[in-house]
């Protein structure tokens, strides 16, 4: 750790990881129905799965499970194009990892 303070700000600058396919963006339109204090956490998660390989999946099985709390509670989805996205990246993994 460098001591430093994490921006979890859905505004800030900290990129996500090139696999993610969620990005600020992206988050930040999934924070309308979300918790402040889950989003932070969904944030974090996300910015640190950027610098390490072994949290993508779970990063994007959280991303996706939002989503799916988010669509449901809506009765639609409202970010198909995000929704689509997570699960075609999940599926690559799958057969690159043969899970």
């Amino acid at each position: 750790m460098t001591g430093e303070p994490t921006r979890t700000s859905v505004s800030g600058s900290a990129p996500l990881a090139s696999d993610l396919p969620v990005g600020r963006k992206e988050l930040a339109e999934l924070a309308r129905w979300v918790p402040a204090k889950e989003m932070a956490l969904l944030i974090e998660i996300c910015d640190r799965a950027s610098g390490d390989p072994d949290l993508l999946r779970p990063a994007l099985l959280l991303c996706s499970a939002y989503a799916q709390r988010v669509a449901r509670m809506l009765d639609q989805d409202p970010l198909p194009t995000l929704t689509r996205r997570i699960n075609d990246r999940l599926q690559q993994l799958r057969e690159k990892q043969g899970l």
